[in-house]
């Protein structure tokens, strides 16, 4: 037979089982091959498009839960000027009393709350410059006194009076408990959202903790034209009065001051209630006090929290302006917005004529900055009446705590921000971390990188330096310092562009992307296979009828 016959009946279809290519066998060998392609691609395309995911510490994270409380120590050094007051055995006697008196006051934490714990150590000798340490100075008191009395000094020390026939070791274990559990229980309070009962002040107006503030003021004149030009000696007022409460604050977190002047502000959004000679602004006007559009207040800092201060002048047919409440006037005239700042009204005198320029002297603003220096406390969150309540309990039946006129904010008060601002940053640290590290759990897909493995590593052996600072030289300030890092850390990692943008990219797209090139490819793929398990199911029959034939 010719060989282009050959090759024409090898490629035939035949029934006869011995050929050697048949149509059966074709469709075989191109599937087979196929399929082996797929086998050996799969495996490469795998291995070059997976992404890289560092191995996260998820353990270590998960370390961190609310069954560990987080210990706060306070350190009382024991001066006694007179060497007598106190036997020299009775500091383990006053520490376990105090103990026992502030797990009295301890109200249980709920399942979930993190826990903080104050505890009180007592030591000899001099207390070192050290947020955490604290002088208690015991003095005898005059024979005809018959109660014992504190002087809470400005720095951290506070002076004991004891009277001859009062134990100074119980004077000791009540005012220790005194302070350590009022603030344990202030800073449960803040944490839970719940008001002051004393100020009648919600916690919302604080601002988050932050190691910059960005502080503008403003010098609004609502009506030059017809009015009066108005100017300021702001950086004198800023010098007199701010800046030494700027400083005070500056080992903690730092202000940035900034000011500016805006002419024609234009009367405020809503209508004031005119009587024959003044003008009243109730409270519910002051919602809409700073809300008028053509304020313009940007700040020159987009990264820091902003805060406001508005020196407002009203136009001289409205004047004398006066904010009241329950029908009286404040004597500040001035009111404090939630997380956003405070505006002062200033009142011209009464001489002042149209056309007029006026220049307030640092003099004229010192009522105005005395204002805006009680709202910045409160905007940052510096608690009134610490560390103790100016009143008498037990045996203590006088306490005078002393106000730092000159800037604005105590040693005491700074303190007790500091560890206020400790267990909110290591709070925000931990459960940013957990949120990362559940994100991660939940989208394989994501890019985890060497970098984010660094931030989060980082972080945890700040969290870790916290207790450390606290348990071994009792140091709140550097201990604030890593719970300030590992935040900054744990938001950086959460926060990287490298894995927010996975955020926007899902496994939907993911299929939406590669089904249209390997549908099209896998349908003749099936369609081919079944044709041939049809065909060997067909040849199977075909050989068991001739071999019973």
């Amino acid at each position: 037979m010719p060989l282009p016959a050959r090759l024409q009946a090898l490629f035939r279809r035949r029934s006869n089982s011995r050929t050697l290519i048949s149509m059966h066998s074709e469709r075989l060998v191109v599937l087979l091959s196929i399929l082996l392609v797929c086998l050996l691609g799969l495996p490469l395309w795998w291995t070059t498009t997976r992404v890289y995911r560092a191995d996260l510490p998820t353990d270590e994270i998960a370390r961190f839960t609310p069954k560990d409380p987080l210990r706060i120590p306070f350190a009382f050094h024991i001066e006694d000027s007179a060497d007598l007051l106190l036997p020299s055995d009775s500091l383990s006697t006053i520490e376990s009393g105090a103990a026992r008196l502030i797990d009295k006051q301890r109200v249980p934490y709920a399942r979930g709350e993190w826990p903080v714990r104050y505890d009180a150590v007592l030591l000899n000798g001099p207390a070192p410059d050290i947020p955490g340490h604290y002088t208690l100075r015991i003095i005898r008191a005059p024979s005809s006194k018959t109660h014992a009395s504190v002087d809470v000094g400005v720095d951290r020390t506070a002076t004991v009076s004891i009277p001859s026939k009062v134990s100074a070791v119980s004077v000791l274990e009540e005012l220790i408990s005194a302070i350590v559990a009022k603030e344990e229980c202030e800073l449960r309070r803040i944490a839970s959202g719940l008001p002051d009962q004393k100020s009648k002040s919600s916690v919302d107006r604080a601002l988050k903790y932050s190691p910059e503030y960005a502080v503008t003021f403003t010098l609004l004149n609502e009506n030059p034209v017809n009015g009066v030009t108005i100017d300021w000696d702001i950086e004198g007022a800023i010098n007199s009065y701010i800046q030494p409460f700027i400083d005070s604050l500056q080992p903690v977190t730092k202000l940035t001051v900034t000011s500016q002047v805006l002419h024609d502000a234009g009367p405020p959004p809503f209508k004031p209630v005119k009587t024959s000679n003044q003008t009243l602004i109730s409270p519910s006007m002051l919602a809409h006090f700073v809300n008028s559009p053509s304020w313009n207040l940007a700040s020159t800092d987009p990264v820091s929290p902003m805060l406001n201060f508005i020196l407002y002048v009203p136009s001289l047919e409205s004047q004398p302006v006066y904010i009241t409440e329950a029908n009286n006037k404040l004597p500040t005239n001035a009111f404090l917005v939630s997380q956003w700042g405070g505006v002062a009204i200033a009142n011209l005198p009464a001489e002042t004529k149209a056309g007029s320029h006026i220049v307030l002297s640092s003099s004229d603003m010192q009522g105005y900055m005395g204002a805006f220096i009680s709202q910045l406390r409160e905007l940052i969150g510096i608690r009134r009446y610490t560390p103790l309540d100016e009143k008498p309990e037990g045996t203590i039946k006088k306490i005078r705590v002393h106000q730092a006129t000159l800037t604005g904010i105590s040693t005491w008060e700074r303190d007790a921000l500091l560890r206020q601002w400790l267990v909110s940053t290591r709070l925000t640290a931990i459960s940013t971390l957990q949120s990362l590290s559940r994100l991660v759990e939940s989208m394989q897909n994501m890019v985890v990188m060497d970098e984010i493995k660094t931030k989060v590593d980082d972080a945890i052996q700040e969290l870790t330096s916290i207790q450390s600072a606290l348990s071994s030289s009792i140091d709140h300030f550097t201990a604030c310092k890593h719970a300030t890092r590992a935040s900054v850390l744990a938001e950086s990692a959460f926060f990287d562009p490298s894995m927010v943008s996975l955020l926007y990219f899902p496994d939907q797209h993911k299929y939406a992307i590669y089904l249209p090139f390997f549908l099209p490819a896998a349908m003749p793929l099936l369609t081919a296979l079944k044709r041939v398990i049809k065909d060997r199911k067909s040849r199977k029959a075909a050989n068991k009828d001739s071999k019973t034939e």
